[in-house]
């Protein structure tokens, strides 16, 4: 049975602190949040100074229909920029009404995965100061997912009623895996995202493997992150 800790309000661990523990120890949920925020902060410095090379899969009903590969890294406003090294070949035009209906299906879709993986980029790598603004809520919270592995939790991480969780080792020093839930504009168009983490040789984990689903369109994005290459300072 998976047992969840739920972060208390900043006052309630001030109160639980001086009156329950001891000079110089620190509340366990405390200092693994802290942690987390810490670990989050260092890897998103380190990560801005690597390029790398991202290759997307867009699905439809099981499907590939179409493929990218994106030459990548990080600006001066810590935004990815991408550079297309291999763009899909532009798909047959039909003619008349029929051509007309596929064009604008078309069009919806690529803007639904524009925005889904822009989406993907606001949780991905964690921003340590947006998961300190759900720890001051009092919402954040601790669970233990199996031996050696902890799940904590971010709800209303991005936008009411997402969650972010992230699964560490116990001692919260490697981020194994990032799960999202979210949606669009409304929740009537839910977006799932479930990240597997990956190391580089310093140590730096990155993104290794993203699954992006959109179960009410019946689309899935598969993004694969490689060759990744310290940049020229």
């Amino acid at each position: 049975m998976t047992r969840t800790i739920v972060w208390p309000s900043l006052a309630a661990v001030t109160l639980a602190l001086a009156v329950a523990t001891p000079a110089g120890a620190q509340d366990p949920l405390q200092e693994k949040l802290a942690a987390a925020k810490q670990n989050a902060a260092q890897n998103q410095q380190a990560l801005r100074s690597y390029g790398w090379i991202e290759k997307v899969e867009l699905s439809l009903k099981g499907e590939v229909k179409n493929t990218t590969v994106n030459s990548c890294r990080y600006g001066p406003d810590g935004k990815v920029q991408k550079t297309a090294v291999v763009k899909p070949p532009p798909p047959e035009k039909k003619r008349g009404l029929r051509g007309k209906i596929v064009e604008k299906k078309t069009g919806e879709m690529k803007a639904e995965l524009e925005a889904a993986t822009a989406l993907v980029h606001q949780y991905v790598p964690p921003d340590p100061g947006m998961m300190q603004v759900v720890m001051n809520a009092g919402t954040a919270s601790l669970a233990q997912a199996g031996p050696g592995v902890l799940v904590l939790k971010f709800p209303g991480y991005l936008k009411a009623g997402d969650a972010l969780a992230l699964t560490f080792d116990t001692a919260v020093k490697a981020l194994r895996q990032i799960d999202v839930t979210s949606y669009l504009d409304t929740p009537e168009s839910p977006v799932t995202l479930r990240v597997a983490m990956q190391a580089l040789p310093d140590g730096t984990r990155y993104a290794g493997s993203v699954v992006l689903g959109m179960p009410a369109r019946k689309i899935e994005v598969r993004i694969a992150n490689s060759s990744y290459q310290k940049l020229a300072q």
